[in-house]
């Protein structure tokens, strides 16, 4: 999310005095930008390559579409990591082979530069670089903010914003969630003007059926939720919004606040903003968590946990974060915080036939961590973990590659039994890789590797979409 889009969100568009050009000069001096380095720049073309070289054997079963979501910049640097255009980088396999790999920018009016003028800031003007869901029949690129975009996935083709029949009145943020039971999609939105949380559920087919603004105490920022198959938890954390900080030209006007409430929401799914119960937690942050689930009177949630994040400013990245359970007594309203593995992680997945229900195994990134700070480029490789045994194992990488997200494919009903994905660079010849890694033996060298002849930037999100799905 660039400088010149943010201020449109949060309303100071109108006061933005012509945008980021003007404000530049208010800048404080800037900070180490990791993510001008390395695999992080965007890049220049947008492809498709259908003579893909593959290592080992695409197992038959995968057949599908890998598509993941990040930020490539279209209109010159940004002033933060999170910020840039939409790309989708996305790979067709089908019986065991690797059909075609393309990169596609989501087609927005901030990629076009059609966001100025006067007047309240517009939905659709998102850059759309977060992360990916595929629901209702539709595949949707998520931003923070804004609407979502629909893409066509026979090629990754932009169709256009996405609404829900004129039912989303305001942002739709990056992580849903889909019940694998009813097939309902439970999603929220923040913002950073009342209301600031908005919740909202859609049917199995797609249409909004709840739509509820939730009280909170301030604009916080809100990356993520958790839910369980009869509750929501909000998580309402000390990274404020600052309008000051906005005006003055920052890249993302949020900062570490210990003065803000840091506690979690649980709100019965189908209830209403006077039905939350709120439970304070001990001072946190959380971009993304890995499940939720009841058990007896108790409210489960996993995620990884940042004791303190942007306390110098958003561009303070250098915290780890670990694995932690958080349990909430609905009945004593007590809360438990148990740190489940001592491995920096993040981007924790599941098989997500699991999601909102009881579970076994999770997955994620391994982070480099020193002496209580992590470094920037500092994922070192692939996670599994046990949350039954409290156990982990770790698949680590040589240091010339650098993993993305890894995003589970089951291929049955077993918890385990299915593949890991991931876009892996190699610093050596500056391309990229889809590994293939067997999730049940995840220290084993891969199944697959589909070679790249170019580069995919580091990112965000990613989605599967099967070939019943595609059909």
């Amino acid at each position: 999310m660039q400088r010149r889009d943010f201020l449109r969100y949060t309303g100071a568009g109108i006061a933005g005095l012509g945008g980021a050009g003007l404000l530049a000069g208010c800048s404080k001096e800037q900070p180490y930008m990791f993510w001008r380095e390395g695999n992080y720049p965007p890049v220049s073309e947008q492809v498709t390559v259908t003579d893909l070289k593959v290592e080992g054997a695409i197992p038959p079963e995968l057949s599908g579409l890998y598509v993941r979501n990040g930020p490539n910049e279209h209109t010159g640097p940004s002033d933060h990591f999170f910020g840039g255009d939409g790309m989708l980088h996305g790979l067709r396999l089908q019986n065991g082979k690797a059909l075609w790999y393309r990169n596609r920018y989501v087609d927005t009016p901030v990629l076009r530069e059609e966001t100025g003028g006067m007047g309240p800031p517009k939905l659709a003007d998102t850059s759309s670089a977060v992360s990916l869901i595929h629901h209702g029949g539709k595949l949707l690129s998520l931003g923070e903010f804004g609407y979502p975009y629909e893409i066509d996935p026979t090629d990754l083709a932009t169709i256009g914003p996405y609404n829900y029949a004129g039912r989303l009145k305001t942002n739709m943020t990056a992580h849903p969630k889909v019940d694998p039971v009813s097939g309902e999609l439970i999603l929220f939105g923040y913002n950073v003007m009342e209301p600031y949380l908005t919740y909202m559920r859609a049917n199995a087919a797609g249409e909004m059926v709840q739509v509820e603004p939730i009280t909170t105490k301030g604009p916080s920022m809100m990356h993520d939720f958790a839910v369980t198959e009869n509750y929501v938890i909000f998580m309402e954390m000390p990274i404020i919004f600052s309008m000051r900080l906005a005006v003055t030209g920052d890249g993302l006007p949020f900062r570490w606040d210990d003065s803000a409430p840091c506690r979690f929401g649980i709100m019965p799914r189908t209830g209403k903003d006077a039905d939350v119960r709120w439970f304070d937690v001990p001072p946190c942050f959380i971009f993304h968590t890995m499940n939720a689930f009841e058990q007896g009177d108790e409210v489960v949630l996993d995620a990884a946990r940042y004791e303190k994040l942007w306390v110098k400013d958003s561009h303070d990245f250098n915290h780890p974060a670990y694995l932690t359970r958080f349990t909430m007594n609905l009945t004593t309203g007590s809360v438990a915080v148990d740190r489940r593995d001592e491995q920096a992680m993040e981007f924790p997945q599941i098989h997500r036939g699991l999601w909102t229900r009881p579970y076994r195994y999770g997955y994620g990134l391994s982070a480099e961590e020193s002496l209580g700070e992590m470094a920037y480029d500092g994922a070192t490789g692939f996670m599994k973990f046990d949350m039954q045994l409290g156990s982990s194992e770790r698949h680590d990488l040589a240091s010339h590659f650098a993993p993305n997200e890894a995003f589970f494919v089951p291929t049955s009903k077993a918890e385990d039994e299915g593949y890991l994905l991931s876009y892996v660079y190699d610093r050596r010849d500056q391309k990229s890789a889809l590994w293939i890694l067997d999730a049940n033996n995840i220290k084993a060298a891969p199944v697959a590797k589909v070679q790249l002849p170019v580069r995919v930037p580091q990112g965000f999100h990613g989605e599967w979409v099967d070939e019943e799905q595609l059909a």
